[in-house]
């Protein structure tokens, strides 16, 4: 772990009452970090420490961030670095066309981490800064069920790659790309099957923090992914067949949720 890099850093983490963020927030912490940690609820955060701010608000909307930056700049003078981490999942068949539904995902996984990043070099100029968003490896190997979270994060990953271009020396915009991991998400998904390989969100936060001080553009926690990435340029049907068992999970999810509503 890089200490001197983080050291005293300014850091906003949003997602940060549970999960992944939380994670993120006590390793910060560990690392002498000034942090705002912002969610939609309090939840397992206890803002016991003096290098800890607890903010509470929607960031799906322009307001919400932008009352979350100035929360930021008033109690600690400066951001030095941004963590997008906060997100969610539906877990479904799509169905009939619902503007609203489709809306609610991409505020807060995609237009809250984009506008966040717009925010950030608006702050602070020419200056260094970072900003690191959690896409999933969904946005790169997709699973049914999950179309639009998959679009969500695979959009993060377009963005990042052609928005570096626009950066000044020191200033950098990263991509974590976590695999199933082993939090609440599936259950606030839906109560979905979790696909394989997972990991624990300890290992997840520190690999981010780990990469935060490298400076490294993209960040691949599980190994097992990266190898399965690999293996699906050279043999596209190796993704293919792990949809087709990830899919077969998908219809008997959506037969069991039939019976359900029948016993209602």
């Amino acid at each position: 772990m890089t200490t001197t890099k983080l050291n005293h850093k300014k850091i906003i983490v949003t997602g940060a009452s549970s999960g992944i963020g939380l994670e993120v927030v006590k390793l910060l912490l560990q690392q002498n970090c000034t942090i705002v940690a912002a969610a939609k609820e309090i939840g397992g955060l206890t803002p016991d420490d003096v290098r800890l701010f607890a903010y509470v608000g929607d960031l799906s909307t322009q307001e919400g961030i932008d009352q979350l930056f100035d929360y930021a700049l008033d109690v600690m003078g400066g951001i030095d670095i941004f963590i997008a981490n906060a997100g969610f999942a539906y877990y479904e068949l799509l169905g009939s066309p619902d503007w609203q539904h489709i809306s609610n995902i991409f505020n807060i996984n995609t237009f809250g981490a984009i506008y966040s990043a717009q925010k950030m070099k608006q702050l602070l100029g020419d200056h260094p800064y970072t900003v690191m968003c959690t896409a999933s490896g969904m946005g790169i190997l997709p699973l049914p069920g999950y179309a639009l979270y998959s679009a969500t994060k695979a959009a993060l990953r377009g963005f990042a790659e052609a928005y570096r271009y626009e950066l000044n020396t020191g200033q950098h915009f990263q991509v974590i790309y976590p695999i199933s991991t082993r939090t609440d998400f599936f259950k606030n998904a839906g109560n979905s099957p979790m696909p394989w390989p997972s990991q624990t969100a300890a290992a997840v936060a520190s690999a981010l923090v780990r990469g935060l001080g490298s400076g490294k553009r993209d960040i691949y926690p599980s190994f097992t992914f990266r190898l399965m990435n690999t293996l699906n340029r050279i043999f596209p049907f190796v993704l293919r067949l792990y949809a087709n068992h990830e899919n077969a999970k998908l219809q008997q999810w959506v037969q069991q949720k039939h019976r359900e509503e029948k016993l209602k």
